[in-house]
């Protein structure tokens, strides 16, 4: 599938040189802080990852999966995800639903391993590798602008949803995930890895609903995602984790590993599937972009 279409060219001077490698963003003149660079994803996230491919075992990935169809309908839904390095769920929806898929990254590991998972799944999409604030994407060129774990690692959340409105055609829909951190996980990063927690900004959904209603979305609604999920890594961001004997470490981040498993696939298949502040791993908000 071919991307230029959906592409403008972009002044030299507006371009940067290496994507993402700079903290710091001037946004309509003012100054915001990014809280992760493109050094931090290929460090300790990307080159860690393999191919994969997504499957619906957890009762998140599951209700990820249905906002999208909901957003898209049928057809050639054109759908974008912003911060799509390693992306899973484009691949699945391409595949699933027969949407048109694009991805853009500022991590060109991130970028090479989603070209990778649209490879394993046997579909066709576009990859952009490029800054979030530098983007050649062109304007109102998309029916749904959806992003997951993005948003919350900038101190201006209304700027970074802004960019994301700009490629949304009107009466195109907007799909934003968070991880949720004002609830357990939140507690157990603020014990184990101070330092990871520092590069989110912690808010809930009615934050991020008003902020959607302040942009002039229609038809706007929000919520927690999933049952139950908890994470504890063994990384160099998990500093006080680091610290426990080896053993310790492999018998609680297998232990963990083995009841979230458990427990999302219980959800799966129960129709019951009760979300919290507590406990859900992630919350969302959706609206529509209005027409003109």
């Amino acid at each position: 599938m071919e991307s230029s279409d959906l592409r403008e060219p972009v002044p030299e001077s507006a371009k940067a040189s290496d994507p993402g490698t700079h903290g710091d963003h001037v946004v309509r003149g003012q100054h915001m802080k990014q809280l992760t660079d493109s050094k931090y994803w290929e460090e300790n996230w990307w080159q860690r990852k393999r191919p994969s491919r997504l499957w619906l075992y957890r009762d998140f990935d599951f209700e990820t999966v249905r906002l999208l169809r909901k957003a898209g309908g049928a057809g050639a839904v054109r759908v974008l995800e912003m911060g799509a390095g390693g992306s899973r769920v484009l691949p699945y929806v391409a595949r699933k639903f027969g949407y048109k898929v694009y991805g853009s990254d500022f991590s060109p590991s991130g970028c090479l391993l989603l070209r990778a998972n649209l490879a394993l799944q046997g579909v066709c999409g576009s990859v952009v590798c490029e800054d979030l604030f530098n983007s050649a994407l062109r304007a109102d060129a998309f029916d749904v602008a959806y992003s997951s774990g993005l948003i919350e690692h900038f101190d201006d959340t209304r700027a970074v949803i802004i960019e994301h409105l700009r490629v949304l055609r009107p009466g195109g829909r907007l799909v934003l995930i968070i991880p949720n951190l004002e609830g357990v996980q939140g507690r157990i990063l603020r014990r184990l890895a101070p330092d990871l927690l520092g590069r989110h900004r912690v808010f809930g959904p009615q934050d991020l609903e008003g902020i959607l209603k302040s942009l002039g979305l229609k038809s706007v609604a929000c919520g927690y995602l999933g049952s139950f999920f908890i994470h504890i890594g063994r990384d160099t961001q998990w500093t006080e984790v680091r610290r426990w004997p080896a053993w310790l470490q492999l018998l609680v981040h297998g232990s963990v590993r083995l009841i979230n498993g458990v427990i999302s696939f219980l959800f799966r298949l129960s129709p019951l599937r009760p979300h919290s502040r507590s406990l859900s791993p992630a919350f969302y908000a959706v609206g529509t972009k209005p027409g003109v």
